[in-house]
Protein backbone atom coordinates (compact mmCIF):
# COMPACT_ATOMS: atom_id res chain seq x y z
CA UNK A 1 0.00 0.00 0.00
CA UNK A 2 1.18 2.98 -0.84
CA UNK A 3 0.69 6.38 1.07
CA UNK A 4 0.43 10.47 -0.64
CA UNK A 5 3.27 12.08 0.53
CA UNK A 6 0.95 15.41 0.65
CA UNK A 7 2.31 16.76 3.80
CA UNK A 8 5.93 16.46 5.66
CA UNK A 9 6.05 17.65 8.95
CA UNK A 10 9.79 18.21 10.33
CA UNK A 11 10.59 15.69 13.08
CA UNK A 12 8.89 16.19 16.42
CA UNK A 13 10.66 18.62 18.92
CA UNK A 14 8.55 18.43 21.13
CA UNK A 15 9.92 17.35 24.96
CA UNK A 16 7.17 14.65 26.62
CA UNK A 17 6.84 14.23 29.89
CA UNK A 18 5.59 11.47 31.92
CA UNK A 19 6.70 9.60 29.00
CA UNK A 20 6.62 5.75 28.89
CA UNK A 21 6.00 2.47 27.00
CA UNK A 22 4.38 -0.55 28.68
CA UNK A 23 3.60 -4.36 27.34
CA UNK A 24 0.24 -5.48 29.04
CA UNK A 25 -0.65 -9.29 28.98
CA UNK A 26 -4.40 -10.24 29.83
CA UNK A 27 -6.06 -13.54 29.95
CA UNK A 28 -9.75 -13.31 28.48
CA UNK A 29 -12.21 -12.19 31.08
CA UNK A 30 -9.83 -9.85 32.74
CA UNK A 31 -10.78 -6.55 33.42
CA UNK A 32 -8.90 -3.56 33.79
CA UNK A 33 -8.91 0.43 34.73
CA UNK A 34 -6.64 3.36 33.73
CA UNK A 35 -4.49 3.83 36.54
CA UNK A 36 -4.24 7.68 35.99
CA UNK A 37 -6.50 10.02 34.29
CA UNK A 38 -4.26 12.80 34.50
CA UNK A 39 -2.05 11.45 30.99
CA UNK A 40 -2.99 10.80 27.42
CA UNK A 41 -2.70 7.09 26.56
CA UNK A 42 -2.34 5.67 22.84
CA UNK A 43 -3.32 1.97 23.27
CA UNK A 44 -2.06 -0.42 20.16
CA UNK A 45 -3.85 -4.10 19.84
CA UNK A 46 -0.84 -5.97 19.56
CA UNK A 47 -3.07 -9.58 19.51
CA UNK A 48 -6.49 -10.41 20.64
CA UNK A 49 -9.68 -8.09 21.04
CA UNK A 50 -10.53 -6.27 24.08
CA UNK A 51 -13.96 -3.91 24.46
CA UNK A 52 -12.91 -0.71 26.03
CA UNK A 53 -15.73 1.97 27.76
CA UNK A 54 -14.49 5.57 28.74
CA UNK A 55 -15.96 8.69 29.58
CA UNK A 56 -15.95 9.33 25.53
CA UNK A 57 -16.88 6.45 24.07
CA UNK A 58 -19.22 3.40 25.12
CA UNK A 59 -18.52 -0.42 23.95
CA UNK A 60 -15.74 -0.39 21.34
CA UNK A 61 -13.65 -3.10 20.37
CA UNK A 62 -10.37 -2.86 19.91
CA UNK A 63 -8.82 -5.18 17.91
CA UNK A 64 -5.22 -6.52 16.90
CA UNK A 65 -3.41 -4.10 14.51
CA UNK A 66 -5.98 -0.95 15.33
CA UNK A 67 -4.78 1.84 17.74
CA UNK A 68 -6.83 3.42 20.38
CA UNK A 69 -6.49 6.90 21.60
CA UNK A 70 -7.40 7.59 25.82
CA UNK A 71 -6.95 11.63 26.02
CA UNK A 72 -6.49 12.97 29.70
CA UNK A 73 -8.75 13.30 32.05
CA UNK A 74 -11.07 10.55 30.55
CA UNK A 75 -11.74 7.63 33.18
CA UNK A 76 -11.40 4.32 30.98
CA UNK A 77 -12.20 0.65 31.94
CA UNK A 78 -12.17 -2.44 29.42
CA UNK A 79 -12.37 -6.70 29.65
CA UNK A 80 -10.46 -8.82 27.37
CA UNK A 81 -12.15 -10.65 25.24
CA UNK A 82 -9.68 -13.56 24.12
CA UNK A 83 -6.20 -13.37 25.57
CA UNK A 84 -4.40 -10.10 24.72
CA UNK A 85 -1.66 -8.20 24.63
CA UNK A 86 -1.13 -4.99 24.52
CA UNK A 87 1.45 -1.72 24.16
CA UNK A 88 0.06 1.39 26.48
CA UNK A 89 1.95 4.90 25.67
CA UNK A 90 1.27 7.16 28.33
CA UNK A 91 2.62 10.78 27.63
CA UNK A 92 1.74 14.32 28.25
CA UNK A 93 2.40 17.34 25.95
CA UNK A 94 4.55 20.55 27.05
CA UNK A 95 4.86 24.01 25.39
CA UNK A 96 5.87 23.14 21.97
CA UNK A 97 7.55 24.90 18.96
CA UNK A 98 5.21 25.78 16.19
CA UNK A 99 4.59 23.34 13.71
CA UNK A 100 6.83 20.62 15.91
CA UNK A 101 4.06 18.16 17.84
CA UNK A 102 1.02 16.46 17.37
CA UNK A 103 -0.89 19.47 19.32
CA UNK A 104 0.56 22.01 16.94
CA UNK A 105 0.15 19.89 13.60
CA UNK A 106 -3.59 19.09 14.30
CA UNK A 107 -4.18 23.69 14.98
CA UNK A 108 -2.14 24.15 12.17
CA UNK A 109 -4.74 21.98 10.37
CA UNK A 110 -7.96 23.40 11.44
CA UNK A 111 -9.47 23.56 8.13
CA UNK A 112 -9.84 19.64 8.87
CA UNK A 113 -10.86 19.94 11.92
CA UNK A 114 -13.73 17.37 12.40
CA UNK A 115 -16.60 17.29 15.05
CA UNK A 116 -16.50 13.42 14.33
CA UNK A 117 -14.98 11.82 17.33
CA UNK A 118 -13.24 8.83 16.45
CA UNK A 119 -11.11 6.68 19.02
CA UNK A 120 -9.50 4.15 16.93
CA UNK A 121 -7.54 3.66 14.16
CA UNK A 122 -6.31 0.86 11.89
CA UNK A 123 -2.04 1.16 11.95
CA UNK A 124 -0.17 0.62 8.99
CA UNK A 125 2.52 -1.87 8.38
CA UNK A 126 5.54 0.54 8.95
CA UNK A 127 3.92 1.98 12.45
CA UNK A 128 3.88 -1.62 13.06
CA UNK A 129 7.38 -2.24 12.48
CA UNK A 130 7.77 0.58 14.78
CA UNK A 131 6.04 -0.83 17.33
CA UNK A 132 7.97 -4.09 17.63
CA UNK A 133 10.91 -2.39 18.16
CA UNK A 134 9.80 -0.85 20.74
CA UNK A 135 8.27 -3.85 22.66
CA UNK A 136 11.93 -5.51 21.45
CA UNK A 137 13.65 -2.61 24.14
CA UNK A 138 10.78 -3.52 26.56
CA UNK A 139 11.64 -7.13 26.52
CA UNK A 140 15.44 -6.60 26.16
CA UNK A 141 15.44 -4.35 28.97
CA UNK A 142 17.26 -1.81 26.70
CA UNK A 143 15.34 1.25 27.63
CA UNK A 144 15.06 4.39 29.33
CA UNK A 145 13.80 7.74 29.44
CA UNK A 146 15.66 9.33 26.59
CA UNK A 147 14.65 6.47 24.30
CA UNK A 148 11.25 6.92 24.84
CA UNK A 149 10.96 10.45 24.30
CA UNK A 150 12.73 9.83 21.11
CA UNK A 151 10.23 6.82 20.40
CA UNK A 152 7.93 9.06 21.20
CA UNK A 153 8.60 11.80 18.45
CA UNK A 154 9.26 9.53 16.21
CA UNK A 155 5.25 7.54 16.63
CA UNK A 156 4.13 11.05 16.26
CA UNK A 157 6.20 11.81 13.07
CA UNK A 158 4.81 8.57 12.13
CA UNK A 159 1.24 9.45 12.61
CA UNK A 160 1.69 12.75 10.98
CA UNK A 161 2.93 10.59 7.62
CA UNK A 162 0.76 7.96 6.97
CA UNK A 163 -2.58 9.43 8.24
CA UNK A 164 -4.74 12.44 6.43
CA UNK A 165 -5.00 15.30 8.88
CA UNK A 166 -8.64 14.78 8.73
CA UNK A 167 -8.28 11.15 10.43
CA UNK A 168 -6.21 12.90 12.69
CA UNK A 169 -8.19 15.81 13.20
CA UNK A 170 -11.05 13.04 14.51
CA UNK A 171 -8.98 10.64 16.64
CA UNK A 172 -7.27 13.38 18.47
CA UNK A 173 -10.10 15.59 18.23
CA UNK A 174 -10.77 15.64 22.82
CA UNK A 175 -6.88 16.99 22.69
CA UNK A 176 -7.97 20.31 20.77
CA UNK A 177 -11.90 20.23 21.42
CA UNK A 178 -12.61 23.70 23.26
CA UNK A 179 -14.68 22.19 25.69
CA UNK A 180 -12.41 19.39 27.22
CA UNK A 181 -10.65 21.81 29.70
CA UNK A 182 -13.94 22.20 31.19
CA UNK A 183 -14.82 18.53 30.97
CA UNK A 184 -11.46 17.80 32.58
CA UNK A 185 -11.79 20.42 35.45
CA UNK A 186 -14.54 18.44 36.38
CA UNK A 187 -13.29 15.11 36.15
CA UNK A 188 -10.34 16.27 37.54
CA UNK A 189 -12.13 17.13 40.84
CA UNK A 190 -15.34 15.58 41.31
CA UNK A 191 -14.99 12.44 43.62
CA UNK A 192 -13.85 15.55 46.08
CA UNK A 193 -16.92 17.09 45.70
CA UNK A 194 -20.33 15.43 47.05
CA UNK A 195 -23.16 18.12 45.93
CA UNK A 196 -22.82 20.66 42.81
CA UNK A 197 -21.91 23.75 44.71
CA UNK A 198 -18.56 22.46 45.93
CA UNK A 199 -17.88 20.64 42.17
CA UNK A 200 -18.57 24.49 40.99
CA UNK A 201 -16.41 26.14 43.24
CA UNK A 202 -13.19 23.49 43.02
CA UNK A 203 -13.59 24.04 39.18
CA UNK A 204 -13.61 28.15 39.80
CA UNK A 205 -16.90 28.37 38.29
CA UNK A 206 -20.12 30.37 39.79
CA UNK A 207 -22.68 28.16 40.74
CA UNK A 208 -25.55 29.44 37.77
CA UNK A 209 -22.47 29.12 35.30
CA UNK A 210 -21.37 25.98 36.12
CA UNK A 211 -24.54 24.08 35.85
CA UNK A 212 -25.27 25.86 32.42
CA UNK A 213 -21.90 24.70 31.08
CA UNK A 214 -22.11 20.88 32.64
CA UNK A 215 -25.64 20.80 31.32
CA UNK A 216 -24.00 21.74 27.83
CA UNK A 217 -20.62 19.54 28.14
CA UNK A 218 -22.72 16.15 29.94
CA UNK A 219 -26.39 16.70 29.04
CA UNK A 220 -27.54 16.24 32.36
CA UNK A 221 -27.60 18.21 35.32
CA UNK A 222 -24.59 18.12 37.24
CA UNK A 223 -27.15 16.84 40.49
CA UNK A 224 -27.89 13.44 38.61
CA UNK A 225 -24.74 13.21 37.01
CA UNK A 226 -22.35 13.31 40.19
CA UNK A 227 -25.12 10.98 42.22
CA UNK A 228 -24.71 8.36 38.81
CA UNK A 229 -21.05 8.84 39.59
CA UNK A 230 -21.25 8.02 43.30
CA UNK A 231 -23.27 4.96 42.68
CA UNK A 232 -20.83 3.62 39.85
CA UNK A 233 -17.88 3.95 42.81
CA UNK A 234 -19.84 2.67 45.49
CA UNK A 235 -20.86 -0.24 43.21
CA UNK A 236 -17.36 -0.86 42.22
CA UNK A 237 -16.81 -0.96 45.87
CA UNK A 238 -18.87 -3.55 46.64
CA UNK A 239 -17.21 -6.12 43.90
CA UNK A 240 -14.24 -5.79 46.18
CA UNK A 241 -15.21 -8.54 48.83
CA UNK A 242 -12.15 -7.58 51.20
CA UNK A 243 -13.72 -3.39 51.11
CA UNK A 244 -15.86 -3.49 54.42
CA UNK A 245 -19.19 -1.66 54.62
CA UNK A 246 -18.05 0.73 57.36
CA UNK A 247 -15.03 1.82 54.65
CA UNK A 248 -17.30 2.33 51.81
CA UNK A 249 -19.57 4.52 54.64
CA UNK A 250 -17.03 6.77 55.46
CA UNK A 251 -15.14 7.10 51.53
CA UNK A 252 -18.38 8.44 50.76
CA UNK A 253 -19.66 10.20 53.48
CA UNK A 254 -22.94 8.17 54.73
CA UNK A 255 -24.54 9.64 57.72
CA UNK A 256 -25.12 6.03 58.91
CA UNK A 257 -25.89 2.26 57.77
CA UNK A 258 -29.07 2.96 57.33
CA UNK A 259 -28.58 5.71 54.76
CA UNK A 260 -25.58 3.70 52.95
CA UNK A 261 -28.34 0.99 52.38
CA UNK A 262 -31.20 3.19 51.35
CA UNK A 263 -28.82 4.88 48.77
CA UNK A 264 -27.91 1.52 47.33
CA UNK A 265 -31.43 0.36 47.46
CA UNK A 266 -32.33 3.88 45.55
CA UNK A 267 -29.75 3.82 42.82
CA UNK A 268 -28.56 0.75 42.74
CA UNK A 269 -31.40 -1.84 43.26
CA UNK A 270 -30.89 -3.56 46.07
CA UNK A 271 -28.74 -3.44 49.67
CA UNK A 272 -25.23 -3.21 49.96
CA UNK A 273 -25.06 -7.03 51.10
CA UNK A 274 -27.13 -8.31 48.00
CA UNK A 275 -25.55 -6.27 46.14
CA UNK A 276 -22.14 -7.46 47.16
CA UNK A 277 -22.76 -11.39 46.86
CA UNK A 278 -24.44 -10.86 43.31
CA UNK A 279 -22.26 -8.56 42.06
CA UNK A 280 -18.99 -9.74 39.93
CA UNK A 281 -15.63 -9.46 41.46
CA UNK A 282 -13.51 -7.00 39.54
CA UNK A 283 -9.76 -6.55 40.24
CA UNK A 284 -8.30 -3.63 41.71
CA UNK A 285 -6.85 -0.71 39.09
CA UNK A 286 -3.71 -1.54 37.30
Amino acid sequence: MEYPNRHKPPFCDENPIDCHFEVKSHPAGETVRNDDTNINYLIFCRTGHARITSTLFHDEILCAGEVMFVPRGSECSGVALSDVTLLVHKFNNTVCQHEKCILAYLYSHRHARSKIYCCKLTVPESLQLLISGIISYLTDEMHDSDLWKLKHKELIWGFTRYYDPEELQSFFHPMTDEQVPFRNLVLTHYRKAEYTDKLAELCGYGLYTFRRIFKKEFGISPYKWLTMKRAEHIRQRLSLPYVPFADIIEEFHFSSAGHFSNFCKQYLGDTPTNLRKTLPQEPQNT
